[in-house]
Formats: C-alpha cells, sequence, structure tokens
C-alpha cells in the first residue's frame, strides 16, 4: 500500500469518527439508558413508569408486525430497563390504555409533537 492509500484510509477514518462522534453528540441513537414517564389512567389517577427507546432495527421490526402489545411489551419498562408487562398483557389492556402507552412509546422513538418538546428538553433542537 503505498503512502497516499494510507493517507486516505487514515483521513476516511478521522471523518468517519468526527461523523459518529457528531451522531453521538446530537443525540442520534438510541438512548441506553430508560427515561420516566406517566400515564393518566383515569382522571386524576396517574402511574409512572419508565420507557426504553428502541433501535432503529428493533423498532420497524416491531412497527411492521403491526402488534401495538409487542411495542409497549418491548417499550414500557422499571427503572432497570425490564419489561413490566408480557405481550399477552399487553394485548389486553383496555383500547384507550394501550393507546395511550402506544403514543408515549412513539414519543420516546421520537415521533410527534411530543417527541419535539423532549428534543428541545435535552438540547436537541
Amino acid at each position: 500500500m503505498s503512502k497516499t492509500n494510507e493517507t486516505r484510509v487514515t483521513a476516511q477514518d478521522a471523518v468517519t469518527q468526527s461523523l459518529l462522534q457528531t451522531f453521538q453528540t446530537l443525540g442520534m441513537f438510541a438512548p441506553k439508558d430508560v427515561q420516566p414517564d406517566t400515564i393518566e389512567l383515569e382522571p386524576g389517577v396517574t402511574a409512572q413508569f419508565h420507557v426504553r427507546a428502541l433501535p432503529d432495527a428493533e423498532f420497524r421490526k416491531l412497527w411492521s408486525d403491526g402488534d401495538r402489545a409487542k411495542l409497549i411489551a418491548a417499550t414500557i419498562c422499571d427503572e432497570d430497563g425490564r419489561t413490566v408487562m408480557t405481550e399477552k398483557q399487553a394485548g389486553q389492556l383496555k383500547p384507550r390504555v394501550a393507546a395511550r402507552f402506544q403514543e408515549i412509546a412513539l414519543k420516546h422513538a421520537g415521533f410527534g409533537e411530543a417527541a419535539e418538546v423532549i428534543q428541545e428538553e435535552a438540547g436537541n433542537d
């Protein structure tokens, strides 16, 4: 390998590394930690839980299945990231509650107006 090629590879590595660092700085990767959230179960009654943001490959697979219960079971968790309900249990939720959990999962995946608020609060606007 010539010195020129070695320099190009090194320069390309620097550009790639810089791009990855930029992505990390801007929060472009799914966070490894879980985020707290709340849900209103009925007027005046809320419950706190945590949400695990999914990486794109996992999110797309769950979303393509079209099964809201799978999405809920994969994302709603405790503060240590452990699931709090199975897919079967998530499938037995009342539709209004399941729809709200889906909205929350999508918010933490970066979709919708609520996701924009999260990004602004994190300084990623």
